[in-house]
């Protein structure tokens, strides 16, 4: 199948088994309220960094937005996986997109992941585990923290990190503490798992507010089913109307957006 032409156009290899390429097949998006965010904030030589990447849904899209003057990089450890987000860039000749088979972690480590069930219906539910179990499938794969990967391939700057692995986030975070500490990253783009995250003895409030000190603003993004409907049905839906600002008090789904704002940066440059 193939993006929209106002995405890109990219073909993109669809597993009908699985929900989230089914759904770009039928409907040209994925999280239309994220869809929406991406595309208003990357411009041509921006750079983003894509954690979490999949097969390649907004790797694809970033590297239409961002252009051949841009920079992209996707991260994806399931080892099923990664070879159709290289497949999808080889496919549309991005040869400037650069995808590594890597987990984001607290340092350098074998990460223990847990796979998807093919018979499930989502291949993005693969995350890490502290032990193996009976359920699903198992994977050994290379950990790095993501301040080391930015060094070593020269992103100075990030415009837009996204990050969305399944309740690993607050490990990932940690390994790109100097680059948050310094607001190397100018926006990030972050999906939350609070029922993994607690398994895995952390929170988002936790989370939130350890970004909070560093300096970054917290905008939750709208999920509800009226943002929904305007994100994936109106032509020049207006990302802004998409956030509000985080409180303390803010309650929760299971698997809630936010995009995190480095002081003196605006969620959407006008």
């Amino acid at each position: 199948m193939r993006l929209p032409w106002n995405a890109g156009g990219y073909w993109f290899e669809c597993d009908p088994r699985d929900a989230i390429a089914r759904e770009v097949c039928f409907t040209g998006r994925y999280e239309p309220q994220e869809t929406a965010l991406v595309r208003t904030i990357l411009r041509p030589g921006m750079s983003f960094v894509d954690v979490g990447a999949n097969w390649g849904y907004f790797t694809l899209l970033a590297a239409w937005l961002v252009g051949e003057r841009g920079r992209v990089v996707g991260l994806e450890p399931d080892p099923r996986i990664f070879p159709v987000l290289e497949r999808n860039l080889a496919r549309n000749g991005l040869t400037t997109v650069l995808a590594l088979q890597v987990a984001a972690s607290a340092q350098h480590a074998r990460i223990l992941l847990r796979g998807y069930d093919e018979d499930a219906g989502n291949f993005g539910l693969t995350r890490q585990v502290a032990q193996a179990s009976s359920e699903g499938e198992h994977f050994e794969v290379v950990g790095e923290p993501l301040d080391g990967l930015l060094d070593r391939f020269g992103l100075s700057s990030v415009d837009l990190l996204k990050v969305d692995i399944e309740g690993g986030e607050g490990f990932a975070l940690k390994g790109l503490s100097k680059s948050l500490a310094t607001h190397r990253i100018h926006r990030l783009l972050l999906e939350l798992h609070p029922q993994q995250l607690s398994e895995l003895g952390d929170s988002p409030t936790r989370i939130l507010s350890g970004l909070e000190s560093l300096g970054y603003r917290i905008w939750v993004v709208d999920h509800s089913r009226e943002a929904t409907r305007r994100a994936a049905y109106h032509k020049d839906v207006d990302a802004r109307g998409l956030l509000h600002a985080y409180r303390t008090s803010e309650r929760f789904g299971p698997w809630p957006h936010v995009l995190c704002v480095a002081c003196g940066r605006e969620p959407i440059e006008r």
